[in-house]
């Protein structure tokens, strides 16, 4: 398995940067969900000593990506269909709220950044047909930076602070079980929703997003995965 810090142009502490390596370790699927995880052999692999390692488990455990056993063991949590659902249904509904009261607070620089995140997800299709998982979850964060942009709006603290705090699950969950979503289809309907917030169409973008949220929550439908799964 190859492990190394994330390297990026801001500054991070050495501690950021081990929780940034180990989250994309896990969204990426390098450490697969179900993996135990031994935190000498992590920071061996990092270069780091055990301690940032141990506090990093401390802030994955709290975004959902890792699990805390009986006697302290730690494992990638695994993908599980029918909480994901419950997890997207309850995202869904709290992102809508969110757009609500967004939507009509946003100035120009949340829409000029919008149009940036739209921008990153084009990009990403226009390299070709085929993505490796960096483009894809390059691709994942534009999204979620989107949407986050339009709750952000809100200006509501407690809102925002749910809103975020299963993102990295999320993350992982599109890019190992619902790549798929990440296409033309789903390009067509951030700029939808970006549209019809330039035109003042409140319902409209309100629509888009629905339609966009309805795509996910399929994809954690556990009857729909078995039917799946039996047709191949």
């Amino acid at each position: 398995m190859s492990l190394s810090l994330v390297r990026t142009g801001a500054p991070l502490t050495r501690r950021e940067a081990v929780v940034d390596s180990l989250r994309d370790a896990i969204i990426t699927g390098t450490l697969e969900p179900g993996a135990f995880l031994r935190e000498t052999a992590l920071a061996a692999l990092l270069g780091v000593s055990a301690t940032p390692v141990r506090e990093a488990m401390g802030r994955l455990h709290a975004e959902g990506l890792v699990e805390i056993e009986a006697h302290r063991h730690k494992r990638v949590t695994p993908i599980d269909l029918a909480a994901t659902r419950d997890l997207l249904d309850v995202q869904a509904h709290l992102w809508r709220l969110g757009y609500e009261r967004g939507i009509p607070a946003l100035d120009s620089a949340q829409m000029r950044d919008l149009r940036l995140h739209v921008g990153v997800y084009r990009r990403v299709l226009d390299t070709g047909p085929e993505h490796d998982s960096a483009d894809l979850l390059t691709a994942i964060r534009a999204s979620h930076a989107f949407h986050t942009t339009i709750i952000s709006a809100a200006a509501n603290s407690e809102l925002l602070r749910v809103t975020l705090d299963r993102l990295a699950l999320v993350a992982r969950f599109i890019l190992l079980r619902g790549s798929a979503t990440i296409s033309p289809a789903g390009l067509r309907l951030h700029e939808g929703i970006l549209t019809a917030i330039e035109l003042g169409q409140r319902e409209q973008a309100l629509a888009q997003f629905d339609a966009l949220n309805a795509r996910m929550v399929a994809l954690a439908d556990p009857l729909q995965a078995a039917a799946q799964s039996a047709g191949e």
